[in-house]
């Protein structure tokens, strides 16, 4: 449920390799006028920043995303998928994923055990994007 929510999770979306920004958590950062463990690293790395996490919706097909798969743009590899799964709540096979180029947007695919799948970057989680729920 927590990819519905376009949720990272420790461990494999969110690691000591990537920065908050890269992982899509910069406005959880407030580096102006504060001091902490790695702030001059992750400021340095902000301009050109190797990496973008994205939340994806896949093609669905026998088997769902998981860890490490391939994520390409026709003949190119753009990207490796961190986590995903099926969302029950939404009907939909997703997964997130760090891109190498930001720029590659449009003609995605993963490639999950050997067979490539059709994959579009969505702008916002599939499940209460603007968090009207847990404000019940």
């Amino acid at each position: 449920m927590r990819l519905e929510k376009g949720y990272r999770a420790w461990g494999s979306d969110l690691t000591t390799e990537r920065s908050p920004l890269e992982a899509g958590l910069g406005y959880l950062v407030r580096p102006a006028g504060r001091d902490f463990v790695g702030r001059d690293a992750m400021l340095a790395r902000q301009d050109n920043a190797p990496w973008d996490m994205v939340l994806l919706e896949i093609e669905g097909g026998d088997v769902d995303p998981f860890y490490a798969h391939g994520l390409w743009q026709g003949t190119r590899s753009v990207g490796v998928v961190t986590s995903g799964a099926y969302g029950h709540r939404t009907g939909k096979v997703l997964a997130l994923a760090y891109l190498r180029d930001a720029a590659a947007r449009d003609g995605l695919s993963v490639e999950i055990l050997g067979q490539r799948r059709a994959a579009r970057i969505l702008d916002c989680a599939p499940y209460d994007p603007g968090n009207e729920r847990m404000k019940q």
